[in-house]
């Protein structure tokens, strides 16, 4: 029986680094987008490598589409008309190749060759029957279906859907209407172009208006307001294409003959040019036309019609797609074969030809256009067959099978996880057929899963090949040639069984199976119940040698391979404590020893009846040789009987024994044993292999330098990845991670398993560091390779762990110009970085560390959420600072120049610093080719009031505005193209830094950011499509009296690039005017507060930059000494308030987000609504209002200049005549009435 128990599968965090996902892009229509373009501006394949190839129940004829991580294909009937199979629409997991759900439409029989169109979570496809369908992306039901709109033969509904501006479009061919539905199904009208079109044609749109095909040779451009045609162009040719729109308005389309293009504004012919036209949809992509024809592929200037090149090939009837530098055709004609070409030159690339089923027909590519989408190309084929081409070299090929001999002991178990149910483990019998599929699978390295069903585990996949829900072939299985009626967990096994699985229908047999597995059993009997002198396992390197001196002759030695039976003794012995003795009385005629005792019992007198003597057994099987001469291989079990021997055969009588001696043989590949001298201080850098632009600075005192000092001292070498956990070790001495079996290295320190990565874990003098590889949960006793390194740290005036008093050692770090790619731990999006930052310098180091990016979007900051394994606490947590002073930006925008000095430490409080922190990681910053004066940084001086205009001033009661000016640098520009904002930057002026997608201005005071599409910088000028912009503006400080210097900081999220005379100034302010202070009143009685003191007030002027259309957010940093917070309560009192010029006012989100350099508070605030005056208060809860007891104020209040005298920052007493005066009729206590009572009748 199978025992069922609940178990953490740690294994499955393995799995989620190895697992391929797919990332948002996307590609939601036919053509990729609504102008029906055909271009994907990121990579697509690169090689005719397989991703993954999914078979299909019929053909899969329909354009795919991509999104969420799924690709949609529909399918229809193959030319199998004896079988009918489900057919419709199938989704896929776009990673894996999985089928997740098949809709079948409209029932038995009815297909589809309509292109797919995805939108808000619904997919919309014609149908075979001719009718228009709806189905819910993530469940895959029908949400509803149209009446039949297209009664055209064979095809039904061919058009692949347009959602454009919320509406759904769909063009019959029989009539040539053109349809319109809203999402609910409803069609709210229909335009008659005249008559019929061919099939395949669809309807495209761009500037409001709808164009199509229509009366067989026309295109006609409608509107959809009036539901009338706005031009009509006619010619003498069918049209075979669907119009394809270009950036400027012009309609591209192909007739049997020509290519045309139209002006899109009055549907005037601008060229024609001679192509051989098929049905297959040009695509349009950098200033040129990409059209099929039946002499292959033809590449057309799109503004002249002039021919640049022709790929000849077979008949294109497929939809080519642009993706990055190659175009992708697929010819159907006498051989299926998919072409990528270079798009600039037309030479063939890479190419994949379909197999001819051997009948004398061919396979072919037919009507399914392909779909890129993350560098993946999808398409479908006349073969039963969807394919995902993909990188990583060539496909492995398909599991046909294992034929092998398996040897199980009887008593022992194993787990098996389901890979639907991660949280259970079931404990199996090893001689169960499932414990030999097992023992084959491991032995013959294939894999194999299971899943979880009502009746227990069931067999789902062996070698990659699973269950097909579709066809419901399965894995089927036998035992002695017999079907077995038992689970494959549940049937137990005796010794010389013949276990056989195979793949296919229920009812099939082995003989015509695809892929069979042949597993010949042997059972291994338990050891005999003898006393036992000793039961271990012992560790054999392949190729070690030891000396071994006989015991009847001290002056021989004999050179002994470790890998023997004597070498396994000689190890148990040793661990054992006991002794053993070996004559090389026979060496000389057999080559081997005779054992003559173990642990004192010597062998008796031969010649005596029932004489017992040692025997060695293999695996349950007497030695074929004698001691020394027999080969161990890993996982055999050694076996030392002291036995008498049969009279007649001399076969060992094992079960008569009287001692035992059991060993368990593990042979590894690797080990090492040494010590090694560290230097406490030291750092070495090393590369990671899978990305050779970085180089990581480590502590030699880590545990990943205690591996880099053996390496160099043992010969051997090792490797690291980089991973989103940062660099881990991939392989030592040549043995790598096993993305099958998983198995790993890991290591230990003084025998403690480590919890934080090699890069991390800081050693002392003395420790003892080893790394093993095996499977997860393995220790270093069992494992094949194992380096063992003693640690010696000598004793120096400096070190420490990086706590306490102790200096953290610095880590010095290259910074070379590039970026580099994180992932935020709690949206698991992706982002690419400058490297020249301070976050890069925290990832350069080498250290671990996670990201939160629930900022990013409004503020472009990301923030530590944890380092080596620490993560924030409520208000404990990492900060950061950069040559003593922390920046008012997140650490992935502050750019850091040559000799920074970045420290990261951990805040317990607002009066932490890093020579106060428990933890820091100290970096110093080396960037190439820099020099000491190369002039200030890209985040600027935090610690400073920086004012281009020369307004900043530092003293004095009310100090003068500091400005910032958004222009950008001479010669720049910015145009609104047909994809939305395109810029054109010089960067060889200082501050413009280009990074990946990534442009950053460095004004004084001021940081631009400018996130890109396809940033193409070429002869000193940048050029690209702006996706988000961002700015930042560096610490501005003042003196206040009352309480020193303060500073505030912004981060503003901007619709765009601001207008060149676009300006904010910043003022400080002691105390506010009078309208100013009743609207902070007012925002404090609606969240039943009053306010207790004012701290000071910051006035943001802005000049041409409106909140709202140019300013779509900011973060705003005000900074305040801890005394006055003590002072006025504690940091749970104190607000951000904002007053607005409308009127409007409101408390601010408020955060504490650190420490400056001063130890003054950082106080942080969202503020939504943009720029205005914002004030840093302290309040409390405020008392209960008593009915009739307070008369409301309705005079305004004018604005009231600050009381002479009136210390900053004192507490506003309401026995106090000056704050009296001040706020107004004591803080406006009528108009808080008027807002409580509002509130309680509501």
């Amino acid at each position: 029986m199978v025992s069922r128990q609940l178990s953490l599968f740690v294994g499955h965090i393995m799995l989620s680094i190895l697992l391929v996902g797919v990332a948002s892009a996307s590609y939601p229509m036919f053509h990729h987008d609504e102008q029906r373009t055909g271009y994907v501006p990121e990579e697509g394949p690169q090689t005719n490598a397989t991703l993954w190839v999914a078979e299909t129940a019929e053909f899969a004829e329909g354009s795919p589409a991509v999104h969420n991580g799924k690709v949609f294909i529909p399918t229809w009937p193959d030319m199998d008309f004896a079988e009918t199979n489900p057919m419709g629409l199938v989704c896929y997991d776009a990673a894996t190749g999985a089928e997740l759900w098949t809709n079948e439409l409209g029932g038995d029989g009815i297909g589809s060759v309509s292109g797919v169109a995805v939108a808000d979570g619904r997919i919309y496809l014609g149908g075979t029957d001719g009718r228009l369908y709806c189905i819910d992306e993530a469940t895959g039901e029908t949400l509803w279906a149209s009446d039949r709109i297209d009664a055209t033969g064979y095809f039904g509904l061919s058009s692949s859907p347009l959602v454009y501006e919320g509406t759904i479009y769909a063009l019959s061919a029989l009539d040539g209407v053109l349809h319109a539905f809203n999402t609910d199904g409803t069609r709210v009208w229909a335009f008659e172009t005249g008559n019929g079109v061919l099939s395949f044609t669809s309807p495209a749109g761009y500037d409001g208006k709808i164009y199509c095909a229509g009366n067989r040779s026309r295109i006609v451009c409608i509107d959809p307001v009036t539901q009338s045609a706005v031009w009509t162009f006619n010619q003498d040719g069918s049209v075979k294409s669907s119009p394809v729109i270009g950036g400027d308005g012009t309609v591209y389309f192909t007739t049997n003959s020509r290519c045309y293009a139209l002006d899109g504004t009055t549907g005037t012919e601008r060229w024609n040019s001679s192509v051989t036209g098929t049905a297959a949809t040009p695509a349009l992509a950098n200033g040129y036309i990409y059209a099929g024809a039946y002499s292959g592929l033809h590449c057309l200037n799109a503004s002249t019609g002039e021919e640049k090149w022709h790929f000849p090939a077979k008949e294109v009837n497929v939809a080519p797609v642009v993706a990055g530098n190659l175009v992708y055709a697929a010819t159907n004609e006498e051989v299926g074969r998919l072409y990528a070409v270079n798009a600039e030159t037309g030479e063939e690339v890479w190419s994949y030809t379909l197999e001819t089923p051997g009948d004398g027909t061919f396979a072919a590519f037919y009507a399914s256009s392909p779909a890129v989408s993350d560098g993946v190309l999808y398409i479908g084929a006349e073969n039963n067959r969807f394919y995902a081409f993909g990188e990583g070299g060539a496909p492995e090929p398909a599991f046909a099978g294992w034929n092998g001999t398996v040897r199980l002991t009887e008593g022992e178990t194993f787990t098996v996880t389901p890979f639907n149910n991660e949280s259970v483990a079931y404990t199996v019998n090893r001689t169960s057929a499932l414990g030999a599929l097992d023992a084959a699978a491991a032995k013959g390295e294939f894999n194999y899963t299971v899943q979880e069903i009502a009746w227990g585990p069931f067999l789902y996949s062996i070698g990659g090949i699973a269950y097909n829900e579709t066809s419901e072939d399965l894995w089927l299985y036998s035992v002695n040639g017999k079907s077995a009626e038992v689970g494959v967990a549940d049937c137990s096994l005796e010794d010389g069984d013949t276990v056989t699985c195979w793949y296919g229908a229920r009812g099939s047999s082995p003989e015509t199976a695809g892929a069979v597995v042949n597993i010949t059993v042997s059972i291994l009997a338990p050891p005999a119940p003898v006393p036992g002198l000793w039961n271990g396992t012992v560790a054999l390197t392949e190729g070690e040698t030891f000396q071994f001196t006989p015991s009847n002759n001290a002056s021989a030695s004999y050179t002994v391979n470790r890998t023997t039976d004597i070498g396994a003794l000689a190890l148990a012995a040793e661990a054992g404590g006991f002794t053993f003795n070996a004559s090389d009385t026979w060496y000389a005629s057999y080559g081997s020893f005779l054992l003559e005792e173990i642990a004192g019992i010597a062998n008796d007198d031969w010649t005596q009846e029932n004489a017992r003597s040692w025997s060695i057994f293999i695996n349950g099987a007497a030695a074929p040789a004698g001691l020394g001469a027999n080969s161990l291989t890993n996982g055999d079990r050694l076996a030392f009987y002291y036995c008498p021997t049969d009279a007649v055969t001399w076969a060992p009588l094992i079960d008569q024994a009287t001692s035992t001696i059991i060993i368990d043989i593990t042979v590894r590949d690797l080990t090492w044993e040494g010590a090694v001298s560290l230097t406490d201080g030291q750092t070495f850098t090393v590369t990671p292999f899978n990305n050779e632009s970085v180089a990581y600075t480590i502590n030699r005192t880590s545990a990943l330098g205690a591996l880099d000092t053996a390496a160099h001292s043992g010969g051997f070498n090792y490797t690291i990845q980089e991973t989103a956990w940062g660099p881990f070790p991939y392989s030592i001495g040549g043995i790598d991670y096993n993305a099958t079996s998983w198995d790993s290295w890991f290591y230990s320190v003084n025998g403690e398993t480590a919890d934080i990565g090699a890069v991390d874990y800081r050693l002392k003098d003395g420790d003892v560091v080893t790394y093993w590889y095996g499977a997860w949960g393995s220790t270093p006793g069992a494992a094949r390779a194992v380096i063992t390194i003693t640690v010696s740290i000598p004793t120096s005036g400096g070190g420490g762990d990086g706590g306490g008093d102790s200096p953290s050692p610095w880590i010095t770090v290259t910074l070379k110009p590039g970026t580099f790619t994180i992932t935020a731990d709690n949206s698991k999006k992706s982002y690419t970085l400058n490297r020249q930052t301070a976050l890069g310098a925290l990832d350069a180091a080498g250290v671990g560390y996670t990201i939160d990016d629930s900022y990013y979007q409004d503020y472009g900051s990301l923030f530590i959420n944890s380092v080596k394994g620490r993560t924030n606490e409520g208000a404990k947590g990492w900060m950061y600072q950069v040559n003593g002073e922390s920046p008012g930006v997140g650490s992935n925008a502050y750019t850091v120049k040559d000799e920074d000095k970045v420290v990261f430490f951990w805040s317990e409080g607002m009066t932490s610093t890093p020579a106060t922190s428990p933890d820091v990681v100290s970096i110093r910053v080396v960037i190439p080719g820099a020099s000491s004066d190369s002039g200030s940084s890209g985040g600027g001086d935090p610690g400073s009031s920086l004012s281009p205009a020369g307004g900043g001033q530092q003293g004095g009661r009310e100090p003068g505005p500091a400005s910032f000016l958004f222009g950008l640098p001479a010669g720049a520009a910015v145009e609104l193209g047909e994809w939305g904002q395109a810029f054109s930057i010089n960067t060889t002026g200082d501050g413009v830094i280009v990074s990946g997608n990534t442009l950053t201005i460095n004004r004084s005071g001021l940081v631009l950011t400018i996130a890109a599409r396809n940033i193409d910088e070429k002869d000193g000028v940048a050029r690209g499509l702006i996706e988000h912009v961002t700015a930042a503006i560096n610490q501005v400080s003042a003196e206040i009296e009352g309480l020193g210097t303060v500073a505030a900081s912004l981060d503003l999220n901007l619709t765009g690039i601001p207008a060149a005379d676009g300006r904010l100034d910043i003022a400080f302010n002691a105390t506010p005017d009078g309208r100013t202070a009743n609207a902070f009143s007012l925002a404090a009685a609606e969240k039943s507060e009053a306010i207790t003191a004012l701290a000071y007030t910051m006035t943001v002027t802005r000049t041409n930059l409106e909140n709202g259309e140019d300013i779509a957010g900011a973060v705003i940093r005000m900074t305040i000494s801890p005394g006055w917070v003590e002072e006025h309560g504690d940091v749970g009192a104190l607000r951000i308030a904002r007053s607005a010029e409308d009127g409007t006012y409101e408390f601010l989100d408020t955060r504490i987000a650190g420490n400056d350099e001063s130890g003054n508070l950082i106080v942080e605030a969202a503020s939504p609504g943009g720029l205005s005056v914002f004030g840093l208060l302290a309040v409390t809860a405020a008392p209960a209002a008593q009915d009739g007891a307070i008369t409301a104020v309705t005079a305004a209040v004018p604005d009231t200049p600050a009381t002479p005298g009136a210390p900053a920052g004192s507490s506003p007493s309401l026995s106090s005549p000056p704050i009296i005066a001040l706020v107004g009729a004591v803080l406006l206590i009528g108009a808080v009435y008027l807002v409580i009572e509002r509130r309680r009748r509501t």
